[in-house]
C-alpha cells in the first residue's frame, strides 16, 4: 500500500469514527488505529519521519479526545482508553528510534496518566 492509499483509507477510518456511537465501537477504533500505523508506515518508509510523526501523535490526540468527551458514549469512552497502548507504543519506537532523549515520550506518557485519572468513566 503507498501513502495516498493509505491516506485514503485513513480519512475514511476518521469519518466512521467520528459517526460511530456504540454498537461497533471496538472495531471502528481498533480500524482507526489501524489505519494511522499503516500511514505512518508508509512515511517511515519514504524517510518522511515528520509525518511519521505527525500521524501518530495525531492518533493519540484523537483517542485522547474521545477519552475526554462527556458527549461520546461510554462504550466508545472505554474502546479508546483500551486501544490507547497502540499508537503509545508506537510512539515509544519512534522517539526511542530518533529521539535519544524521549522528552516527548514522557511527556505524552505523563498527559495520559493525569487525563486518565481525570476523565476515567469507570
Amino acid at each position: 500500500m503507498n501513502s495516498a492509499q493509505a491516506t485514503v483509507f485513513y480519512n475514511q477510518q476518521v469519518k466512521m469514527l467520528n459517526r460511530c456511537r456504540s454498537m461497533h465501537s471496538a472495531y471502528v477504533v481498533a480500524q482507526f488505529i489501524d489505519a494511522s500505523l499503516t500511514l505512518s508506515r508508509c512515511y517511515s518508509k519514504e524517510n518522511c519521519i515528520l509525518l511519521q510523526e505527525l500521524f501518530l501523535r495525531r492518533t493519540y490526540h484523537d483517542l485522547i479526545n474521545k477519552i475526554c468527551d462527556p458527549l461520546q458514549s461510554e462504550c466508545m469512552r472505554k474502546q479508546c482508553l483500551d486501544q490507547l497502548y497502540k499508537p503509545l507504543l508506537a510512539l515509544k519506537r519512534f522517539y526511542r528510534q530518533y529521539d535519544s532523549s524521549q522528552k516527548k515520550y514522557y511527556a505524552l506518557e505523563r498527559e495520559l496518566r493525569v487525563l486518565s485519572h481525570e476523565f476515567n468513566p469507570y
